[in-house]
């Protein structure tokens, strides 16, 4: 199994070092450790950190990223638990798209206006 280091996985996402540090700290991110104690991350790691950053960039509360990750490691009887919790950032995520749409159509009103003048 191939793993890789802290500083592979923070450059492959363009992340500090401490972050990953940080996400561990959490609970979100559980490294392995070799023997000399280095952080060792699995494509697993890797997978749970890439949908962590995706919670995070698209709106979720660290203390709501926190629990997913709390409810995944619990396993399938938590299923319907963490179903619910994507449905409902999902629906938080569209309002935040209409929202945004919105206000990119000002703004490209604005484009229209002052290329005509």
């Amino acid at each position: 199994m191939e793993t890789y280091t802290i500083s592979q996985v923070a450059q492959r996402f363009g992340l500090a070092p401490h972050t990953l540090r940080f996400y561990e700290q959490e609970g979100i991110l559980m490294p392995g450790r070799t023997p000399g104690g280095v952080r060792t991350y699995t494509q697993d790691d890797v997978a749970r950190l890439e949908m962590a950053l995706c919670l995070k960039n698209s709106g979720m509360r660290l203390k709501d990223i926190r629990r997913y990750f709390q409810l995944v490691d619990q396993g399938e009887s938590t299923k319907e638990s963490r179903l619910e919790m994507f449905t409902q950032h999902r629906e938080r995520v569209l309002a935040e798209i209409e929202e945004l749409q919105k206000h990119l159509q000002l703004i490209d009103a604005k484009i229209e206006k002052y290329r005509s003048m």
